[in-house]
């Protein structure tokens, strides 16, 4: 009988899949997109998630077989050890708030005929997203041979993010922020959030007079528009001043940025750079963001 291990890395809008055999390699085939429908009842929601995980099963071409693990990476704020979520007024999964999902989407599982081919003994986990994002990077890059201390974060619609030590998520000691998140804490007047993301990017557009969107600016950046360089140059600004202070405690030996604004670093790494305070750190990008979560998602289940 071959183990397998699922892995889901939940979005508002998509929740991708994967899987890994009993090997430990990831099944190029398992990789799946599907809608995450966050914005629906709770009832279709649960009944959602019910379905991708036995889709992601019947994905699994091997005839004789068992899953062994299911984990998810899910954005917070989260009773990660409960499997409770408590993501609420950001327009996606409201309606599952205080619920906890792994009891609901677990009975729902049980009456489905596909559950015989979830072992006994399975675990299902969920964990934070950045958190497997920054594991599966610290062991793809196997950071522990190189550095102590790691920063991981991930840019998109928002900003999020994880301190690692020796490949260990650290979230509550006086050199990281609470939990370990700094889409919170104070800048300017607002928050890192709002700075440090696509709205944080149009927000510096509208202040400059710029209305096109994110792809219209890089068109005008390539052609050398100086109110683009000027925009990009100020984000990689920001972008500095908050990796200083978030920095100036925990003092990483690396810091990795993954995400739909980590592909777009060439167009803000000057201004990054020049405004860092320390102009030696190293800084990696990730380019395969979903897959790092993937693994880090495995390599947590293997520490059950």
């Amino acid at each position: 009988m071959n183990n397998y291990f699922l892995t889901f890395d939940v979005g508002g809008q998509f929740i991708k899949g994967g899987a890994f055999n009993h090997r430990g390699e990831f099944i190029n085939a398992s990789f799946s997109f599907y809608p995450a429908k966050s914005r629906k009842s709770a009832e279709v929601i649960l009944d959602n998630l019910t379905n991708i995980i036995c889709n992601q099963i019947n994905r699994i071409l091997d005839k004789n077989y068992l899953i062994k693990g299911i984990g998810f990476a899910f954005p917070g704020p989260f009773d990660y050890g409960n499997g409770i979520c408590y993501v609420k007024g950001v327009d996606k999964f409201n309606s599952i708030y205080g619920l906890n999902i792994r009891t609901e989407i677990w009975e729902r599982l049980t009456k489905r005929g596909i559950f015989n081919r979830i072992s006994n003994d399975a675990i299902f986990f969920f964990q934070n997203n950045v958190s497997m994002f920054a594991i599966g990077e610290w062991e793809n890059r196997e950071l522990d041979s190189k550095v102590n201390r790691g920063l991981f974060l991930t840019v998109g619609n928002g900003v999020g993010s994880a301190f690692l030590e020796n490949g260990r998520i650290i979230t509550n000691r006086y050199d990281v922020p609470p939990n370990g998140w700094i889409y919170n804490l104070l800048f300017y007047d607002s928050i890192v959030d709002d700075y440090i993301s696509h709205r944080g990017i149009m927000r510096i557009a509208k202040e400059i007079g710029i209305a096109e969107n994110i792809d219209g600016i890089i068109e005008k950046y390539e052609l050398g528009d100086y109110r683009a360089i000027e925009l990009f140059n100020k984000f990689g600004r920001y972008f500095s001043e908050v990796l200083t202070m978030i920095n100036k405690e925990f003092k990483s030996d690396v810091i990795v940025i993954g995400g739909e604004i980590a592909k777009l670093f060439n167009y803000y790494e000057s201004g990054l750079v020049e405004n860092l305070e320390d102009k030696t750190m190293p800084i990696m990008l990730s380019k395969q963001t979903e897959l790092c979560t993937f693994k880090g998602l495995f390599e947590y289940y293997k520490r059950f």
